[in-house]
């Protein structure tokens, strides 16, 4: 084994004794590159994989053992090993200028056995992490840790698992919110929402709205231009790619003969009801009046009349007044969905 601990883990150790702690190894790599390694690297040639220990045991002082597992759809030969502190530096390599140390097929799963014996250096503060049972991965049953909020709120870490309680934490974290909006709510809308809202009320009919501009995602009946390549359903209903000014105008029902979306401004219509064609006879009473304080009384014949009263036509129009007969209202601004 020719296994060099490097500067980087020699500092640490004495790191270590000065702080009255121990650092533990964690991770194992392996890579492709085969050398002689020197007391200066601080990563490998060509990692391939890196992976938490496994399983770990301190059999004596200074002598480490631990296992990982390689696996995943890579095939390759493994010539450079590097043991990882838990802080990311790297504390040893093994490589055998050239010698294949581990040798890993496409779609399995091999488990790397290694021992570390330090106890001919004076490296005494340097342990592995003690499990019982494998880590788990996607491949390989074993235990693992619960996240922490820390690691749900930063979403990237794949070797913790989710609690009920940190999966009801976690529906309250910003990327969550929006990576659910973007695969849930989204297509929820485009594909059941929007259709569902075009049979109920379809694109392109006025609806009254209580504000001065219209919201976003709809548009005003202001007279103005719309590009028809984006909002393709207000081309299909305005083909002529502008919306209807409805600004102080009212919707009328269409009738026979007339054309839809036509204006009609102010007008004189037919009258609703015609002159009354009947003759009607009158009477004439005697009728009293007071003048200067006496009492004078006038009579008049009675008389009937069978004469007819004649219907006249009135020809002409009420204008000049400067103003215009209107039903009580209320302001509204007419728009529609943008679509």
């Amino acid at each position: 084994m020719s296994l060099v601990i490097t500067n980087a883990g020699i500092a640490a150790s004495i790191q270590a004794a000065e702080l009255g702690i121990q650092y533990k190894i964690t991770h194992i790599s392996i890579g492709s590159e085969g050398y002689v390694p020197t007391a200066s690297q601080t990563e490998l040639r060509n990692e391939i994989q890196r992976k938490v220990i496994t399983k770990g045991e301190q059999i004596s002082l200074g002598q480490l053992h631990f296992e990982t597992v390689w696996d995943g759809r890579e095939e390759f030969e493994g010539k450079e090993l590097g043991y990882w502190l838990e802080d990311g530096t790297l504390f040893a390599v093994d490589s055998r200028n050239g010698e294949v140390i581990t040798y890993k097929r496409a779609d399995t799963v091999v488990t790397e056995a290694v021992e570390l014996n330090l106890s001919a250096s004076s490296l005494t503060n340097i342990t592995v992490e003690l499990m019982g049972s494998p880590l788990a991965t996607e491949r390989v049953a074993g235990i693992a840790k619960i996240a922490t909020n820390e690691q749900v709120e930063a979403g990237t870490e794949d070797h913790a698992f989710l609690t009920v309680k940190k999966l009801v934490y976690s529906l309250g974290v910003t990327h969550v919110i929006e990576k659910l909006v973007s695969t849930l709510w989204q297509p929820l809308i485009d594909k059941m929402w929007l259709p569902l809202a075009e049979l109920i009320y379809p694109v392109g009919c006025p609806i009254p709205y209580p504000g001065g501009e219209a919201p976003h995602g709809f548009m005003a009946y202001i007279g103005q231009p719309f590009d028809k390549t984006v909002f393709v359903k207000l081309g299909e209903r305005y083909p002529s790619g502008v919306m209807p000014d409805l600004r102080k105008s009212y919707i009328r029902g269409l009738g026979n003969g007339e054309t839809v979306l036509s204006r009609k401004t102010q007008s004189v219509q037919p009258l609703g009801f015609q002159s009354d064609p009947h003759t009607h006879g009158t009477n004439a009473t005697a009728y009293g009046t007071i003048r200067n304080g006496y009492e004078r009384t006038t009579g008049y014949p009675e008389y009937r009349s069978s004469a007819s009263v004649y219907s006249a036509t009135v020809t002409g129009r009420i204008t000049g007044t400067g103003d215009e007969t209107n039903p009580n209202s209320i302001r509204f601004l007419f728009i529609t969905r943008a679509a």
